[in-house]
Parts: structure tokens; sequence; C-alpha cells
């Protein structure tokens, strides 16, 4: 696979560092690839050192988390200007209630005895990263001895902190369109990740309308039909195509290598190009170019 377009990393729900996900890609022949952490850019400079020194070409994105009518709906953003203001505030925003929503469930989860292990301990081996995510409880708890490896993080996760346990609470809703508008602010290219997981096409329309630029059409849950179909709405619509893993790392729900799922050269090359063309609109309708990670 030349290019896998979707990967996370430990800065939100994953268990690699940035660079560790480079030197991976690079011994398994991966030629590009995208960092797009959930609702973080704070691992992009790392990112784009690490595969500047290995040789492969990476992309700074993020992927929003987003809801609509009950729908979880992530909106992927490449090519972003991570230094945007636009894009600071909002990330901002969403990581004081990430990492709210986080702490109040372990709150709850030692209220009600169904866990023992402070908040406190939670930030202090934490410290520095911009929100606090159920994997990074996990990854405290495993460094104090509760958890052996990462072969228990998902497990863990349902249990405690998925819409099944008994502490679970919804977090602050932002929509889609806000997610697009951001990203177009901040000169990226807004893309719809994994749309078989919304379980509703009709939600893609509206969203094209709004300014989506991009849809995910390779992606692991999608089957050879589910790529024709979404291909030919790229098409339809004058989408450009992405696709990668939802690479996570060890102990998580996708059973999948890095590399696995992505894009060829060609489609590669498209995206590059599309951001190309929409810089040139863009220096055309402000007079100048954002700034780069």
């Amino acid at each position: 696979m030349f290019a896998d377009l979707h990967t996370h990393s430990f800065y939100s729900d994953g268990t690699n560092s940035p660079q560790e996900i480079i030197s991976l890609a690079k011994a398994r022949g991966i030629r590009a690839l995208s960092l797009v952490d959930h609702d973080t850019v704070q691992g992009i400079p790392d990112f784009l050192s690490a595969g500047e020194k290995q040789g492969v070409e990476v992309i700074p994105g993020l992927e929003i988390s987003t809801s609509i009518q009950g729908k979880r709906i992530h909106i992927l953003g490449y090519h972003i200007d991570c230094e945007n203001p636009f894009l600071a505030e909002f990330l901002s925003h969403i990581s004081r209630a990430r990492t709210e929503n986080t702490r109040m469930i372990l709150d709850k989860l030692n209220q009600m005895n169904w866990l023992d292990y402070p908040w406190e301990r939670v930030r202090e081996l934490n410290l520095g990263r911009a929100w606090v995510h159920s994997s990074h409880v996990f990854r405290a708890m495993m460094q104090d001895g509760f958890y052996a490896d990462w072969d228990q993080w998902m497990d863990f996760y349902y249990r405690y902190f998925g819409k099944s346990s008994p502490a679970y609470l919804d977090i602050e809703g932002f929509t889609p369109e806000n997610a697009i508008d951001v990203i177009i602010k901040a000169q990226g290219i807004p893309v719809l990740a994994h749309p078989k997981l919304i379980g509703d096409d009709e939600q893609i329309r509206p969203l094209v309308e709004h300014g989506l630029k991009g849809i995910e059409v390779f992606y692991p849950a999608h089957d050879a039909a589910d790529v024709i179909k979404y291909g030919e709405m790229a098409g339809k619509y004058g989408l450009v195509i992405t696709g990668g893993t939802d690479w996570h790392g060890k102990g998580t729900e996708w059973k999948v290598n890095l590399g696995d799922c992505g894009i060829d050269a060609a489609l590669f090359t498209r995206l590059k190009t599309f951001r190309l063309q929409e810089e040139k609109t863009s220096e055309k309708g402000k007079g100048k170019k954002g700034s780069s990670c």
C-alpha cells in the first residue's frame, strides 16, 4: 500500500508515539502517511519531523468527533494549518469538554466502587496531553501495575467507558458542519470518515452542500460493494477519495496492520493536487496563504 491516511497516536486514543508510527510505516514499506488524532494536532510536529528524517511523506491532519441526530459522524481534516487560531480555539473547547467527560466518568466509577483510581494520578501520568481520553486512564493504570499490557485495553474501555457502562456520560456535541467550517478555515480538506459506520447515507449530501470535499472510500469495515458505492458517490459529488486503516496500535479493536488499507500513488497525488487547487482558490480570495505545521 502506498499511503495509509488514517492513523492515531497516543496523543488521542492510540498506543504508539508519532515517531513509532513513522518507524513502523518505514519498515512496512509505506511511502506516505497521515496522523489524524481525535480532536488534537499535538502530535503533528513530532510526526512531521520523524517523517522527514525517515523519508516517509506525511500529511498533517486530525479527526474531529461530531454527532447529529444521535449518529456519530467523524470528519477528517487533511493538509491543515495546525497553527490556525480558529482551529486552536475550537480544539481547546473540545479538549476541555472531553477531559471533563473522562473525569466525570472516572469519578462515577470510583463512587460506584467499580474502580479505585484517583483522577489526580491520571493527570500526573499524562502531563502535557491536550486532553485526557479513557485510554490515558488505562495507560496510567497500566503504568501502576493494574494491567499487564494493551491486550486488555478494549475490554477495559467497553466495561468502564463504553455506552454499556453504568457510568457512561454522553459528551457535549459538535456538529459535522462545525467541523467542516473549522477545517476549511484552517486551509484543510474536510473528508467524511468511514461513511458505512454512520448507517445513513442520506446524511452525506447535506454535508457536501455545506462544504465537504472528500470521502473515505477505502476502510477496513468497507466491503467491495461499499467501495464501489462510495467511489461512485465521490464521482457524483466531485469528492476526493481517501483511505486508511484507522490504525490505533496494539490491543485496539481493528485487527489490522498499518498499511493494510489505504490508497495508491495515483489517489495520493490527486489529494495533493486537490490541495494545491484549494490553495490557489484561497489565495485569490484572501491574497495570502496560511502557514503549515
